[in-house]
């Protein structure tokens, strides 16, 4: 993938040569961040050259925008990146860990700079044009003479990346007053917001507060001079809070530059949009998804920077590091077991195809006219007999796949986009099926994850799980499970038959003993050499550099860092426990303790007093149980087995607890879901993989583990092995083998996006070890090697033996090394079709229509009307021809609670012509009117509200104050539009049924009307509807009903609509009612009559016994007197 002739393909237009000034180890570099160059006509290329001019006689009176701090300094496919993207809007798509975050950094900072950045080029270019800036722009109110910098927002970053940010600015150098200012739901009102804008500057924001503050007028997007958006990836159609606020961005700021200059306004007024991404596989999934993404940021360009890209190759390929890449072979065990696994979902994918007709597995055949077949070959690559289906006299080579294939194969995935819309008339042997494939594929990464002893615990939860289910799977049954089964035990122990002892007594049985195997990780006993191979290498550099002392070289330092790499938590605490014991079998017994404590905890209550003799029990059952001493005094010593009892216990209580707990939350999180079934199964599987980890003693055995002597089979016998927890919280356990060789572990898993290039900075390793793989993190090292210094003072490039070491430890033909290359591919070939994609794209996009249907203006006699002060554009369509249009009379103001805009129904309003007013809404989500007020509900959301009791207490807020209360029950457009099996329905009352809940519910609120909508298209519909012959909502109104108590006394009495006006129900207290029916003899045919006559049910007690029996009837009256008379005591 590394090379160079593909650059062209890659921009789209001609090869241009790079600066040397993009150098990393030159100090012009920080000019080439600010300069544009390189234009792609005639025409820009002389605009940007006189802005390179005017920034660079700027950056000549004033210190650098970047410093000479190595950090800032960009790489020079970065610095080319930023001159594509300033000098023209676009979407710029890296590869994994090529820097984009940097990248955006730099934009921020050159953005936040109001004395070196962006402003000052700005004034620079403008005075040089002879044109003025508005004094708004960039200059202070109070200080006319100082330069205020431009408000910017990015968008749609992570919390650990925007400290990310923060933290790379701060080691830039960067000023306080020019790093960003994070807004989230903590940064204070909407006034202090509107403060903090008005000055200016980068701000780091959530959508959610971004969107509402442009829809009620906080933001000014005159004052915005663009936006920032990262993972632009996810930036595409109606679901986007992102998609939504760039178009109201764009169309509110072209609306108030034609108000104000009265006629058409200029490019740049629209104001810039630059989008970042590293995920090119996402951005080719799904049809069209490249366009419909620029459509939704707004922009025209498309700027790739993959691997291969000749600027990038050429930059990570100036220093490398010196890379060795071990591949270790499984053992002869494991290498059955994939194949057994292999055949396990050969057979589920049989199974599943004669059960459900509904399934194409195509997708494993490359069948559907691929230009790419799969090669027929006679052998097969990874050593496994491939399979012909002869069912039925076909002799097709359908079943012709590899074990490549059912690895690299997502079946999950691809079955359940295929099966999702019919998934509830599917019957529980097909889910059974679809589960099967997806645990068995687990299981092949599971294989390589865990040792021996985890491995085989792990098969017996998923046996287990199994017997309990009420449709079991069937490949456990076939020979390939038994044979599974088998290797996996063989591989942690085996009964063994001993012949009998000649002399002993009691005759010539053959004796079966428990045989140890304890097979080790092949990758543990590599990384064990590798950690020696680094020591030797770092003793014979500083042995070399001691002897060129004396030829007046100054010496190399006397330590050195080693950082090993694993992918996360568990494997962290699994090596640390190998390397802690020295290798060999001791950390691999504690497991087998663990699992012996398992077998012990079942056969004692067994063999309790007047239970059955340990003779009785099976034979393997009885070793086992015999076997823990033995590894218990291996493992710890006949010392310390009281205080081991006690941990053992408390561990059980605390795991049977999280167990239960995560049981009652995985309950709650599938109601509703239509694949309820198998995201349990999966949850179980999770849980049985959790048991089979151990790791609960981990903590409360810390104490006893320092208490062991291991030693280092790597070190010297002078050595000292010192593990000390510097910070549990970020998992960084700090290793000193010998004396000035430091070893620092860390997880794949919590390093962010950009926080790998921080940690390597920090430590500043010598040797990287990486223990299991990730792509990111290589090219994260590449970019560390070229930006090393060189030790020797006087030379410009590092020497061989001072170069990044980087040992790559990979299993050959395993899951691992087929997903790392499969990943590798896979970015490849999306590349590739973007590239394909980019030459097809037409020179000028057009993006945004000035007369579109979406964002209509007041021009061209289309008469679109404004709201907000004349300030925000009134959406409507203008495809209907007949020239001039009427003024339209449609009710548009809806009232939006702020925690909605989460989801997609907020944009689709807003698209199709409504005004939203956001406000936070005590009652309801959407209020339409005076007396229209909607709660939606998606259909998780229906299930979670039913359970947790919250939407009772909803309906009953919405009767209360609304004369018509809905209940909107939203579907996704992509999910079958039924909430329940038609199957499952019955003519009976059902706390499990959802049908059943919402009968009960209507019973209770009668006014509640029921809304069911497809999708957020026609709720628009539905809401239009319900508007009409309505006034319009009062906002302030809406905002305050639910939260002052005197005013919902004087609503309840009003005129307005904001009262429960129904004749049933006449302003009554739900509460006071709902006491009533409680009360003996009083029912739903008397309960009115009652309620006629009194006006509490305090003045309901004090009346007679005649009184209550002529209201109540004879024996309801009878009941009530004596339940009112009658005292407790009674």
């Amino acid at each position: 993938d590394n090379t160079s002739d593909r650059p062209d393909r890659m921009s789209g237009r001609p090869k241009r040569k790079r600066s040397q000034k993009g150098s990393v180890n030159s100090n012009a570099s920080n000019e080439e961040v600010i300069d544009v160059d390189a234009a792609d006509d005639v025409q820009s290329q002389s605009k940007k050259r006189s802005r390179n001019d005017t920034s660079a006689s700027t950056n000549q009176q004033s210190e650098s925008l970047l410093n000479t701090h190595p950090h800032s300094q960009l790489p020079s496919y970065l610095s080319e990146a930023f001159s594509d993207l300033y000098s023209q809007d676009g979407l710029v798509v890296m590869g994994r860990g090529l820097g984009w975050l940097s990248l955006l950094c730099s934009f921020v900072r050159f953005y936040g700079d109001a004395e070196n950045g962006y402003a000052a080029a700005s004034t620079e270019e403008n005075n040089t044009n002879e044109k003025k800036l508005p004094s708004t722009a960039y200059e202070s109110g109070d200080h006319p003479t100082q330069r205020k910098p431009p408000l910017i927002f990015v968008l749609n970053l992570h919390p650990n990346e925007r400290q990310v940010l923060i933290s790379t600015l701060s080691s830039w150098g960067t000023p306080t007053n020019c790093l960003p200012r994070i807004v989230t739901n903590e940064a204070g009102q909407s006034n202090e917001r509107a403060a903090l804008y008005a000055r200016g500057g980068v701000f780091v924001i959530t959508s959610r507060i971004l969107i509402v503050d442009l829809l009620t007028g906080v933001a000014n997007a005159r004052d915005i001079e663009g936006m920032l958006v990262a993972h632009a990836e996810r930036v595409v159609g109606e679901k986007s809070t992102e998609a939504f606020i760039l178009r109201i961005f764009r169309s509110q700021r072209y609306f108030m530059e034609n108000s104000v200059a009265g006629g058409g306004s200029s490019n740049g007024s629209r104001g810039f949009v630059k989008a970042f991404t590293d995920n090119p596989n996402s951005l080719n999934s799904g049809f069209g998804k490249v366009d419909k993404i620029l459509k939704s940021l707004q922009v025209q360009r498309l700027y790739l920077y993959p691997r291969f890209h000749s600027a990038v190759a050429e930059e990570l390929e100036r220093q490398p590091p010196t890379v060795i890449e071990l591949h270790q072979p499984l053992s002869d065990k494991m290498k059955k077991i994939q194949n057994h696994l292999a055949a396990a979902i050969r057979s589920c994918l049989r199974d599943l195809r004669q059960k459900c007709q509904l399934v194409d597995l195509s997708f494993l055949f490359d069948a559907g006219g691929d230009k790419r077949k799969r090669k027929r070959d006679t052998a097969d690559e990874y050593g496994l007999n491939k399979y012909k289906k002869s069912t039925g006299g076909d002799s097709t080579e359908d079943w012709k796949f590899t074990i490549q294939q059912c690895i690299s194969t997502n079946f999950s995935y691809i079955l359940g986009r295929q099966l999702d819309g019919d998934w509830h008339r599917l019957g529980r042997d097909v889910k059974q099926c679809v589960a099967d494939l997806r645990t068995l594929s687990q299981l092949f990464h599971y294989l390589i994850e865990y040792d021996c002893v985890q491995f085989w615990r792990l098969l017996q939860g998923v046996k287990a799980m199994s017997a309990a289910s009420k449709n079991p799977s069937f490949w456990m049954l076939n020979t390939a499970g038994e044979n599974l089964f088998r290797l996996a035990k063989e591989r942690v122990y085996c009964l063994t038959s001993v012949a009998p002892d000649k002399n002993a007594s009691g005759g010539g049985k053959p004796v079966v003993k428990l045989k140890q195997i304890l097979e080790d990780k092949p990758k543990d006993i590599l990384l064990l050499q590798v950690l020696t191979e680094v020591e030797n290498r770092w003793k014979a550099k500083l042995h070399k550099s001691k002897e060129r002392k004396e030829d007046g070289s100054s010496p190399a330092t006397s330590s050195a860092n080693v950082l090993l790499m694993v992918k996360d938590e568990r494997a962290l605490r699994s090596v640390s426990s190998y390397l802690r014991n020295g290798g060999g079998k001791r950390a691999v017994a504690q497991n087998f303790l663990n699992y012996l404590d398992q077998v012990q905890q079942k056969v004692k209550p067994m063999i309790r007093p007047g239970g059955l003799d340990l003779d009785s029990l099976p034979t393997e059952q009885r070793l086992l149980y015999e076997e823990h001493s033995r590894v218990y005094n291996f493992v710890y010593g006949a010392d310390n087995k009281n205080q081991y009892n006690q941990t053992l216990e408390e561990d059980r209580k605390k795991l049977s607890h999280r167990k239960r707990k995560n049981r009652k939350i995985i309950e709650e999180k599938t109601r509703g879901v239509v694949a309820a079934d198998t995201i349990r199964q999966q949850a179980y599987l999770d849980e049985a993989v959790e048991e089979s980890r151990g790791d609960m003693k981990t903590s409360a055995m810390d104490a006893m583990f320092q208490r062991i002597d291991t030693g280092k089979e790597f070190s010297d016998d002078d050595s000292v092995d010192s593990w000390s927890s510097e910070d549990e919280d970020e998992l960084a356990y700090k290793v000193e083998p010998i004396e000035g060789l430091s070893l620092f572990v860390r997880t794949f898993s919590e390093l962010g996006e950009g926080e790998a290039s921080i940690l390597l900075h920090d430590i500043r390793p010598d040797y990287v070890v990486m223990y299991d793989s990730d792509p990111s993190f290589i090219r994260t090292l590449e970019i560390y090697s070229n930006s090393m210094t060189p030790k020797k003072p006087g030379t410009s490039s590092l020497a061989e033996e001072d170069r990044l070491q980087i040992f790559f430890l990979l299993y050959e033909a395993s899951a691992e090394d087929i997903n790392f290359t499969k990943s590798l591919e896979r970015e490849k070939e999306a590349f590739d079709k973007l590239v394909d994609h980019q030459k097809r794209m037409p020179t000028s996009l057009p993006t945004f229509n000035n007369f579109s249907t979406q964002e209509m203006q007041q021009s061209h006699g289309g008469v679109g009307g404004s709201y907000a002060g004349g300030q925000l554009p009134l959406s409507m369509d203008t495809r209907t021809g007949g020239g001039k249009q009427k003024v339209s009379k449609e009710r548009r103001d809806i009232a939006v609670d702020v925690r909605e805009f989460r989801a997609a129904l907020p944009s689709v309003l807003h698209q199709g012509g409504m005004r939203l007013a956001p406000a936070t809404l005590t009652v309801g989500d959407f209020v339409l009117s005076n007396i229209h007020c909607v709660e939606r509900k998606s259909i998780p959301d229906l299930y979670g509200s039913f359970n947790s009791g919250r939407l009772y207490e909803q309906a009953k807020e919405m009767v209360k104050y609304y004369k018509c209360p809905c209940l909107l029950i939203e579907f996704d457009p992509d999910k079958n539009f039924a909430l329940q099996n038609s199957n499952e329905l019955g003519g009976e009352i059902r706390n499990d049924c959802i049908t059943s809940k919402l009968t009960l519910l209507t019973m209770k609120f009668p006014t509640l009307r029921l809304l069911w909508s497809r999708s957020p298209h026609e709720t628009l519909k539905i809401f239009k509807k319900l508007k009409r012959n309505h006034e319009e909502v009062d906002v302030e109104k809406a905002a305050e009903i639910g939260n002052n108590d005197s005013l919902d006394e004087l609503l309840l009495g009003g005129e307005d609509g904001y009262y429960n006006g129904g004749e049933d129900n006449d302003g009554a207290n739900e509460d006071a009612k709902t006491m009533l029916l409680r009360l003996p003899g009083v029912n739903t045919h008397n309960a009115r009559k009652i309620m006629s006559e009194c006006d509490s049910i305090a003045e309901l007690s004090q009346l007679s016994r005649e009184e209550l029996r002529r209201i109540a009837g004879p024996v309801a009256g009878q009941k009530l007197f004596g339940f009112f008379g009658r005292g407790f005591d009674a």
